[in-house]
């Protein structure tokens, strides 16, 4: 019935009848800028004089979903109400949300935040419910002499390079300056690492710094690890500008809860989408500059943060290493990011923040049931670095071009760059080297990046993309993409190879059918190596997956 209603009120309130009452007599104001779970958010505001009515609230959430609706009535030309929180964080997510009234025709809106743990006086302690913090009983605020960003200057302890956070009374960890500079001191150009309690991921609490001392770090050229034991992000120097206002502060929240929001962002992102499962693991990243009542939430970073995510042992049986992946899912559709797992452990590059998870990608096509290569193809697949020729079938019998080789090596290189937090290869538009190489072909960029890097040389000036590429030049390619990665144990072959066709092997390509051979990137049949045949596209996957 609840819903019923909700979907009543948001009806009326796109039909609200059209009025002719002076906009700049309808008001909208907010008690507070920032609102804790289970506080009250007190709104209000005014109408025309004398004139009667009602004025239609709702309350939109950072998730674009209805916190709450209502239809006040507006007496002797204002109106009122106090929206109670919800102390749980699934139905009340962290972030800016947005508050609009509705009146005739005249719109008015303002912007609040939700930060984590309970009001003071509330009958809600920090560490206990749903917030699962910590059970270190937490300092007054009156006896801690803040400063001018409300934060104690001594708050928290320094050991070394790592600052261990107070619990203040409102639900904050809160570090101060004169602890961060103390563990910067340690660092030695390094990292100062702030070390959360594993719980605090799991509430979603907020941690806060003094923007000056975020700034201080940035000068010292040391960067800021927060760690909450399974979820570690690393902002190097520079991360994120800061101003250094004396009065500003830094408030970064890491949440790897699998609550009812993540799993709503996580649906709606692949809701367009098929083959995909979720793992339920997650890591959403919050960082906000506060300053008085404003709230700036950064989510371009200027210098990408490394991350890290410990799976538990349950987790690693479960996923599958071969098709898992890191995604960046914004309700909208899902991106993969290139990641590695080592350990139990990825490790990604965010060059943004929102929500990231792990996804399984299994693709199945018809024409691979049961086939030798089926599973690396899958495994690729999941990198995203092959496609089948439709959604149904990948046709691995089929010879490869010298186009559609590049553009999958070069994949496979910008995977692999990005799972190791490496620069990966220039997106920027490069001319071609090659006559025959327009720049409106869909594979003119990737060789002219392959160029670049030395993976391709071309005949005579030219690249002849639509030749089938034979088996000796698909091997000379991947030894020279193999350098880029710096995959290889030895620069040099071990000259093993027993091929019976050895003598067929062109001699430009001999050392690096001898180095493949002996790295176990490839096999032949069994005798031979045919180094005039054509690759097909189940060889060369199987070649590429071997080297990744």
């Amino acid at each position: 019935m609840k819903k019923y209603i909700a979907a009543l009120l948001v009806l009326l309130f796109a039909l609200s009848p059209i009025s002719v009452f002076a906009a700049d007599a309808f008001t909208l104001t907010l008690n507070a800028k920032e609102v804790r779970r289970g506080g009250t958010l007190a709104l209000s505001g005014t109408v025309p004089e004398q004139s009667g009515g009602n004025v239609i609230v709702k309350i939109i959430s950072p998730l674009e979903t209805v916190l709450y609706v209502d239809v006040l009535p507006a007496v002797d030309g204002t109106y009122s109400a106090k929206v109670g929180i919800p102390a749980n964080q699934d139905l009340a997510p962290l972030g800016s949300y947005t508050v609009v009234a509705g009146y005739g025709e005249e719109n008015q809106t303002a912007s609040f935040s939700i930060v984590s743990g309970s009001t003071p006086g509330n009958g809600s302690s920090p560490g206990s419910g749903s917030g699962g913090d910590s059970g270190t009983t937490p300092n007054p605020p009156e006896a801690t002499n803040p400063d001018g960003t409300g934060i104690p200057p001594q708050a928290g302890e320094a050991s070394g390079s790592t600052a261990r956070p107070e619990l203040a009374a409102d639900g904050r960890y809160l570090v101060g300056r004169d602890t961060l500079a103390t563990a910067a001191e340690q660092a030695q150009g390094g990292a100062v690492t702030i070390a959360l309690p594993g719980e605090a991921a799991e509430a979603g609490t907020a941690l806060e710094l003094p923007a000056t001392s975020v700034s201080e770090l940035n000068k010292q050229n040391i960067g800021l690890v927060i760690t909450t034991g399974s979820r570690t992000v690393s902002f190097p120097a520079g991360a994120f500008a800061i101003s250094g206002d004396a009065s500003s502060r830094i408030r970064i929240v890491l949440n790897a809860a699998w609550s009812t929001e993540a799993q709503e962002t996580v649906n709606q992102s692949l809701k367009s989408v098929t083959d995909y499962k979720a793992t339920g693991v997650v890591l959403s990243v919050i960082v906000q500059v506060i300053t008085g009542d404003q709230v700036q939430e950064i989510h371009q970073l200027d210098r990408p943060a490394k991350v890290s995510i410990q799976l538990t042992p349950e987790q690693e049986q479960r996923i599958s290493a071969r098709l898992a992946g890191i995604y960046y899912v914004d309700g909208q559709s899902a991106k993969y990011v290139p990641g590695k797992l080592e350990n139990g452990i990825y490790t990604f590059t965010a060059g943004h923040f929102s929500y990231y998870t792990i996804l399984e990608y299994d693709k199945s096509f018809a024409d691979l049931r049961g086939h030798w290569a089926e599973q690396a193809v899958k495994g690729l697949a999941a990198k995203h670095i092959v496609t089948g020729v439709d959604d149904r079938h990948y046709v691995p019998n089929r010879s490869i071009t010298r186009a559609e080789f590049v553009t999958l090596i070069v994949r496979a290189v910008t995977v692999q760059q990005g799972a190791e937090g490496k620069e990966t290869i220039s997106e920027a538009t490069k001319a071609s080297p090659f006559k025959d190489v327009s720049s409106d072909r869909y594979y003119a960029q990737s060789v002219a990046q392959a160029a670049e890097l030395g993976i391709v040389t071309g005949y005579n000036g030219a690249f002849r993309p639509n030749d089938s590429i034979t088996r000796e030049e698909a091997v000379v390619a991947l030894v020279r993409a193999a350098e880029v990665m710096e995959a290889a144990a030895s620069a040099q072959g071990g000259q093993v190879t027993s091929f019976t066709d050895a003598s067929q092997i062109s001699t430009w390509a001999t050392q690096a059918v001898d180095r493949a051979f002996t790295q176990g990137w490839i096999e032949g049949d069994g005798r031979k190596f045919n180094p005039k045949n054509a690759v097909t596209r189940a060889e060369i996957a199987v070649m590429v997956e071997r080297l990744l």
